[in-house]
């Protein structure tokens, strides 16, 4: 009997809210000068946050669960939504998802301090 796999649909809404809001970060720097108006560039993030929460205890389990073809869909779904710079090397998108994933999973982690 084939174990159940988790899916990556939890793991593609936190790479969603992650890579939207480094997005929205590099935009609002880009002048060097930081204000008000730059709290529009955080809209989309803001309108990802819940369903990268939701389910939030689902992640780790199906970060752990990745194969191949998961991680390619990975792939697939960063390069088409978001205009990465990887002229470094033909890993570096990858990378960039390890990154945010790794981001993604320490945001988890500091939900975990808070008692509510």
């Amino acid at each position: 009997m084939a174990e159940e796999k988790y899916g990556i649909q939890e793991t593609k809404e936190l790479l969603s809210f992650v890579f939207s809001l480094a997005e929205a970060i590099k935009l609002s720097n880009a002048d060097g000068n930081f204000n008000w108006r730059d709290g529009l560039n955080f809209i989309e993030p803001l309108k990802k946050l819940g369903p990268a929460i939701d389910n939030i205890e689902d992640i780790i389990p199906e970060i752990a669960d990745l194969d191949a073809e998961e991680w390619n869909e990975l792939i697939t779904f960063v390069s088409e939504r978001w205009d990465l710079d990887t002229s470094d090397s033909n890993d570096d998108l990858s990378e960039k998802i390890e990154e945010g994933l790794n981001a993604g999973i320490e945001l988890i982690r500091m939900t975990q301090l808070f008692k509510v």
